[in-house]
């Protein structure tokens, strides 16, 4: 793999020129979130004319788009002027969106259900490519790419269907976070033919040992000499496996939900979570206010407690340095970003299945390296 050529294009997407002479590039992707990029160049009149912000950069072997958003210029004896342009790739732009729906001067939660794909689908197109309310809010280079057709659907903390209510957060980090709860991710990817920016959700592909899909599974193990260090431990002073939630209401007319995953006695180990600002009342499509009834409030904030105890840390832990450019399995060829694969030491006897959450890769003087992190 390397980064030999960078598409250079201007604020409506037409292609200006290439950068192939750069004395470096950083490429870094995220599967959940933002990634971005950095170029560093030396200055010269086209690469002035090119690096410009606002302007976009693409590579043929990668989907993501980048946008310039800072520059800057720098002047040593040894190297002359040099130039650096970086930036954020292009889901960036729904950082410029909150979620919400007005009617004169009263704001609908949003309610989300069914399937995952679809309901993300609709924050964005609702929010940001075709808001019923106020035009201004449409960014007109915005559109939405093709169906994936991933099979998750909002569901609370028993597996049942269920949905959610939104508004007031920021549309990028709110979508990424409910895409992020489901394994799935989103980006934001270049239409050559219209030169639209569309968003598309994915998910990265199981090639883990216990796939079962038929995928050939990727392993990092010192067998194979592409685990470079392991470090196993297990910490269980600070674990949590319930949560007492605290919904709308004051005194002992709160609504409570507790979630145990069926642990007892000494096994059941509390937190508390108040979740407050989720409320029991909402106003549907003809401005009446409506409520929802005790099960279906209770599965909300079900929701709500089963996302907290998600976020807390693992009490078992086992991580190592991965060689992604070494051995049986490369990044970009074998295995991508979002993707599970399986990290294994024999000698401990301790496998996890783990998903590539980040790659940087960097194109310098020393030639090509990719760095991943995984989760």
């Amino acid at each position: 793999m390397a980064i030999d050529v960078l598409e250079i294009r201007d604020s409506s997407r037409e292609l200006i020129g290439v950068i192939d002479t750069a004395k470096s590039v950083i490429w870094h992707s995220v599967y959940f979130g933002i990634g971005d990029f950095e170029i560093y160049a030396q200055l010269t009149p086209q690469h002035l004319a090119f690096l410009e912000i606002g302007n976009y950069v693409t590579r043929s072997d990668n989907d993501e788009v980048g946008i310039i958003e800072e520059i800057n210029v720098s002047y040593s004896v040894q190297d002359g002027y040099m130039i650096t342009a970086s930036g954020r790739f292009a889901k960036s732009i729904l950082d410029r969106r909150l979620i919400y729906k007005l009617s004169d001067h009263t704001n609908t939660p949003t309610i989300l259900n069914g399937s995952v794909e679809i309901a993300a689908r609709r924050l964005v197109l609702d929010n940001a490519i075709d808001c019923s309310f106020d035009s201004r809010r449409n960014i007109d280079v915005l559109g939405l790419g093709a169906l994936a057709n991933l099979p998750a659907i909002i569901v609370d903390g028993n597996g049942n269907a269920a949905q959610k209510q939104v508004s007031y957060q920021p549309l990028m980090s709110y979508t990424d976070e409910f895409l992020q709860e489901y394994g799935y991710a989103a980006k934001v990817i270049l239409n050559a033919s219209n030169k639209k920016l569309l968003y598309v959700v994915f998910s990265g592909t199981d090639r883990s040992t216990e796939n079962t899909d038929g995928n050939a599974p990727v392993i990092f193990s010192t067998e194979y000499e592409n685990l470079t260090s392991s470090d196993y431990s297990y910490n269980a002073q600070n674990a949590r496996n319930a949560v007492l939630i605290g919904g709308e209401g004051e005194g002992l007319e709160r609504f409570y939900s507790l979630l145990t995953a069926g642990k007892t006695g000494l096994q059941l180990r509390e937190m508390w979570f108040d979740a407050s600002s989720i409320n029991k009342t909402y106003t549907d499509s003809n401005d009446e206010e409506q409520s929802y009834t005790d099960a279906e409030y209770k599965s909300m904030l079900d929701q709500a407690g089963k996302k907290q105890l998600a976020a807390l840390p693992a009490p078992e832990t086992f991580t190592g340095e991965i060689n992604a450019s070494f051995g049986n399995w490369i990044f970009g060829r074998d295995f991508f970003l979002g993707d599970l694969v399986t990290l294994q030491d024999n000698a401990i006897n301790k496998y996890a299945t783990v998903r590539i959450m980040e790659a940087t890769e960097v194109q310098d003087e020393n030639g090509y390296s990719v760095d991943v992190v995984y989760s």
